[in-house]
């Protein structure tokens, strides 16, 4: 038996994914729902480099109940392959220097950084 989410499933999801979005800072992405669903998978990204595209589909969630909370984490968790996806494209591609490699791990850091370093109220801490 599927499992699969609901036109309003997918709205919401959809808004989750522009909430991710904007705090993983990945505004130099366009990020869109593909037309076909995820296969063997909640959900999945695919990656256009040169287009700076990514793309999400929905699949089916299978003993995963669907409900506000599953739909956000699902969509944190493919919003985290984008915010990381220039860091491993980096490390893989023999020609990158040491630099582009600090580069791109400082990125991730500086921005794990302010993001862990709030308190409840959304305020940074200081050092």
């Amino acid at each position: 038996m599927t499992n699969i989410p609901t036109p309003e499933d997918a709205l919401h999801f959809a808004e989750s994914v522009r909430k991710w979005q904007q705090v993983l800072n990945l505004g130099d992405w366009r990020i869109e729902k593909g037309l076909k669903p995820a296969k063997n998978a909640m959900a999945s990204v695919e990656f256009n480099d040169g287009a700076r595209l990514a793309t999400y589909r929905l699949g089916d969630f299978g003993a995963e109940r669907i409900c506000r909370q599953s739909l956000d984490q699902t969509a944190l968790h493919e919003l985290l392959h984008v915010f990381l996806h220039d860091l491993i494209t980096a490390a893989q591609d023999q020609k990158s220097s040491v630099e582009l490699l600090e580069k791109e791990e400082h990125r991730v850091v500086n921005l794990l950084e302010k993001l862990l370093s709030k308190d409840s109220n959304g305020v940074s801490k200081s050092h």
